[in-house]
């Protein structure tokens, strides 16, 4: 089998791994905004949207601030959490959460 045949089906393989990372990312960005506050509807479609577009690290970011709010017995809203991510100086992550923000509210 060509090396080329190979890396292809190789990739195919995987598909379904990685199908599966991000479902559990999704349902854990849900989860966490849902437990630090953020309504239900608005955390199930933002978390959709940022497991998608957001890498790890800037998912993790979120929910160590997330937890950090929920461990004060405080509640997470969408604009504490907008302007928390503002704080990181990372126009991607601001584009995406601030984006979600907006479909999410008005879905």
């Amino acid at each position: 089998m060509p090396s080329r045949t190979r890396a292809l089906v190789a990739s195919c393989a995987l598909l379904p791994l990685a199908a599966a990372c991000a479902t559990v990312a999704e349902q854990r960005v849900e989860a966490g905004l849902a437990e630090a506050g953020v309504p239900l509807r608005i955390a199930t479609c933002m978390a959709d949207i940022w497991a998608e577009e957001l890498s790890i690290g800037q998912i993790r970011r979120i929910s160590r601030f997330a937890s950090a709010v929920r461990d004060t017995d405080s509640r997470l809203t969408v604009a504490r959490l907008v302007s928390h991510v503002r704080e990181w100086n990372d126009p991607e992550a601001m584009a995406v959460v601030t984006g979600s923000a907006a479909r999410c509210a008005f879905k």
